[in-house]
C-alpha cells in the first residue's frame, strides 16, 4: 500500500524503479569493500548518484509524506544530503553503511508493497 492506501499506478511505478535501484546498489556493494569505496572515486560516485536515485523514487512514492514516514523520509534525507552537501561534507561512513546494509531490507519492503 502507498502511504496513503492502494498502490496507485504513479506509485506502483517508485516502487518497480526503487527496486531496480536498489538491485543496482547491491550488485556494486558486491562488487567492492570499504578500501575501493575510500580509493574509486567512481565507484563512490556511481554508490552516491544510485542512493539520490533512490531518495528521488522514495519521495514519489511518498508524496506528501516524503519527511514523515519511515523509510522513505530518511532515504529522502540521505538524497538531499548528497545531492546538495559540499563533497568533503558528506558522511562516507553512513553512505558506505546503506550501502552494505540496507538495499536488501528495502528491496523486501517494497516487495511487500507491489504485492
Amino acid at each position: 500500500m502507498s502511504p496513503g492506501g492502494d498502490v496507485r499506478r504513479d506509485h506502483r511505478h517508485a516502487l518497480l524503479e526503487l527496486e531496480v535501484l536498489l538491485q543496482h546498489i547491491e550488485n556494486r556493494a558486491a562488487a567492492g569493500d570499504r578500501a575501493r569505496y575510500d580509493a574509486d572515486d567512481d565507484y563512490r560516485w556511481v554508490l552516491h548518484r544510485l542512493w539520490i536515485a533512490v531518495g528521488n523514487e522514495a519521495a514519489a512514492y511518498a508524496g506528501e509524506d516524503k519527511n514523515r514516514v519511515q523509510p522513505w523520509a530518511a532515504l529522502y534525507q540521505l538524497r538531499n544530503r548528497l545531492a546538495h552537501d559540499r563533497l568533503p561534507d558528506i558522511d562516507e561512513d553512513l553512505v558506505w553503511r546503506m550501502t552494505r546494509l540496507r538495499p536488501s531490507q528495502l528491496r523486501q519492503r517494497v516487495r511487500e508493497l507491489l504485492q
